[in-house]
């Protein structure tokens, strides 16, 4: 049996504190569909721009942390960071519960929740794994931080319904659309509490320093599979071909589940101009199957191959984004958009799903065609990279929300993950080729 060591972050702790940071950011992508329910004031361009400047927030801190190395995987590390993230917590809190409220500061809000998303990398705790179940061993530890995006946008609009504190609660704000949480429809004239998603984080944070202290002393550092401090490594995966190849990907999978994941709760409510469905009930599905796939996916990639698994998703990604193009284009011209609802939101759950089993079969691949011993570095970097996800998504849907035109952008989706099925279909599925089905 091949065997090769691992790294040691990925304890409960650490698991606890990644999956903190990842609800923190998250919870924007709640926050500005209920702005739009309160009828804060804010265009959808405008909270599809908080959005993007959020998801451009996480990719630099990823690549601060691409650069920190060895350092930034390690779970001390990991836990400061999400002490860090009391700081746009108390914004949040702040400036939800002293209206009126200034975009400026929420653009500014928006650029702090992108720390939160910006430590989801780490390894098991396991000193040796077998190498033909890599891709299952690394789907389940990267699929951690996921549990904090189901928790966000599943729990966080039904805890803005509650009075937490009573006059000390600050300012509440009356919902002007229909809006909706995990138990169902939440009626015009409802009272939100929007600064319960900084108490949410807060009470968060104490738990995972909690639960921090008290591991801490039974824990025994274990070898990493791989130093991520070797300056040579950074040299080496950057001039190999396969890097920049599974670097695209992995965009094409991470990068587009993390941004439908930031974008898709506002999707939905911005589904149709004359129509304006309970968003928040439906939106935390998406990531939650894109969650479970993980592990599937990896699975899938030790059975059958990284190659045939990622050719699959991405056919079906390809007909799903066109499928949804063609739904989005009839609803915007039709009397009766609602008719086409239920429709939009089965073929983004087919999305999520390709997109979660595509990430791991990727992550299945790259620890073939890449030295074991690079292979955490060259995790952090893919991740670095798709991250950007979270920038260019909603970015795409603020331009084509300002002249009318979502459907476009699914095309365009569509469009390139066609040129990703024929990347994989030529470089690793060919007879010849240098890794076949990795």
């Amino acid at each position: 049996m091949n065997t090769v060591r691992v790294s040691s972050t990925v304890d409960k702790p650490t698991a606890i504190n990644l999956i903190v940071g990842m609800a923190l950011w998250m919870s924007l992508s709640v926050l500005v569909v209920q702005l739009f329910t309160v009828d804060a004031g804010f265009t959808f361009a405008q909270l599809y721009r908080l959005l993007a400047i959020s998801g451009l927030s996480a990719t630099i801190w990823h690549f601060v942390f691409f650069w920190l190395g060895e350092r930034a995987m390690q779970a001390r590390f990991i836990y400061l960071t999400t002490a860090a993230l009391v700081i746009p917590a108390g914004m949040t809190i702040w400036v939800f519960t002293n209206p009126p409220l200034s975009y400026t500061e929420l653009q500014w809000l928006a650029a702090a929740y992108g720390l939160g998303g910006a430590q989801f990398i780490a390894f098991t705790r396991s000193e040796k794994v077998d190498t033909s179940g890599i891709g299952w061993t690394l789907a389940v530890n990267a699929g951690v931080a996921g549990i904090g995006i189901v928790i966000a946008q599943a729990a966080l609009p039904y805890l803005t319904t509650i009075d937490l504190f009573g006059m000390a609660n600050g300012a509440s704000w009356t919902t002007v659309h229909g809006s909706g949480d995990i138990v169902g429809v939440i009626a015009p004239g409802a009272k939100l509490w929007l600064g319960n998603s900084g108490w949410l984080t807060i009470a968060a944070i104490i738990l995972a320093t909690v639960t921090w202290q008290l591991a801490r002393p039974s824990a025994s550092p274990q070898a990493p599979l791989g130093s991520v401090t070797n300056r040579d490594h950074y040299a080496a995966i950057l001039r190999n071909k396969h890097t920049w190849l599974m670097t695209l990907l992995y965009v094409m999978a991470f990068g587009s589940f993390i941004g439908f994941t930031i974008t898709f709760p506002l999707s939905l409510q911005t589904f149709s101009t004359t129509y304006s469905p309970s968003a928040l009930t439906y939106a935390w599905i998406g990531p939650l199957l894109g969650v479970l796939a993980r592990p599937f996916g990896g699975w899938l990639a030790d059975l059958f191959g990284g190659a045939k698994v990622t050719l699959w998703c991405a056919i079906v990604l390809a007909l799903s984004c066109g499928a949804a193009g063609v739904i989005t284009y009839n609803a915007m011209n039709s009397p009766l958009p609602e008719q086409w609802f239920l429709g939009y939101l089965l073929v983004f759950l087919v999305i999520f799903i390709a997109t979660g089993a595509a990430s791991s079969a990727i992550f299945r691949s790259v620890s073939v065609v890449l030295p074991l011993d690079q292979l955490p570095l060259a995790l952090r970097w893919l991740t670095t990279i798709a991250t950007a996800g979270a920038a260019y998504i909603p970015t795409l849907w603020y331009v084509n929300s300002t002249t009318q035109t979502p459907a476009y952008a699914l095309f365009v989706f569509a469009a390139f993950y066609v040129v990703c099925a024929v990347l994989v279909s030529y470089m690793y599925l060919r007879n010849r080729a240098e890794f076949y089905n990795p």
